[in-house]
C-alpha cells in the first residue's frame, strides 16, 4: 500500500455493498497468516469495516491485484544451521488521519525463517516519534522474549542472544 495514500473516515462516496467489502477484507485477514507482506495494508482497510467508501474499496482491489501478481510468494521455512533469533520493528508516527494513532509493526526471524509478525494500531496517541517507536520496540521485545521462552520450553537452543533492530536512535537510547 502506498504510504502517501492516506485513508480516512470522511472519504466519499460510500461503498454500496458493505457486506462484499466485509467479506473480502475478512478473507484478507485470514490470508495474513501465510502472507505477512500484506499485514500493514490489510490492517489499514480493516479500520473501515463499519463504513467503507469507494476509496477504501479501491485500496482493497489494489491488495487483490498485488496478491494476483505475487501468487508464488509466501512463507518459506528452510532447514538451516543458523538458529539466530532476530527481530525488526518500526512504527509510523501518527499515521491515522482520523485519530492520530500510530501503527506498530514487527517481524521476528529464527534463522532465515519468519516465525512471528504483527501490524496493529497503538492504543494511545503519543506526542513524539520517540514514544511511538519505543512502544513498537516494547511490543517487539515482549514477543521476542515470549519466543525465547517457548524455544527453551521445547529444548531448542539458539546460537546467540536474540537481536532486535529499530531504526530510531532516540527510542534505542531511551530503552
Amino acid at each position: 500500500m502506498c504510504l502517501s495514500n492516506k485513508l480516512h473516515n470522511s472519504d466519499n462516496p460510500q461503498f454500496l455493498d458493505e457486506s462484499l467489502y466485509r467479506s473480502i477484507v475478512g478473507g484478507l485477514q485470514y490470508l495474513t497468516f501465510t502472507r505477512p507482506d500484506i499485514s500493514f495494508s490489510v490492517n489499514k482497510v480493516c479500520q473501515f469495516m463499519h463504513s467503507p467508501t469507494e476509496k477504501h474499496w479501491a485500496a482493497v482491489k489494489l491488495i487483490l491485484r498485488y496478491l494476483k501478481s505475487t501468487s508464488s510468494h509466501g512463507i518459506l521455512f528452510s532447514k538451516q544451521n543458523s538458529q539466530q533469533l532476530q527481530g525488526y520493528c518500526d512504527a509510523d508516527s501518527g499515521g491515522s488521519i482520523d485519530d492520530r494513532k500510530s501503527t506498530t509493526g514487527f517481524a521476528i526471524f529464527l534463522g532465515p525463517s519468519l516465525v512471528s509478525w504483527c501490524s496493529r494500531k497503538q492504543r494511545s496517541v503519543s506526542r513524539s516519534t520517540t514514544k511511538d517507536e519505543y512502544c513498537s520496540f516494547s511490543a517487539s521485545t515482549s514477543e521476542l522474549l515470549w519466543i525465547c521462552l517457548l524455544l527453551k520450553e521445547i529444548d531448542l537452543s539458539f546460537g546467540s542472544l536474540p537481536s532486535l533492530w529499530c531504526d530510531n536512535l532516540s527510542a534505542i537510547s531511551y530503552s
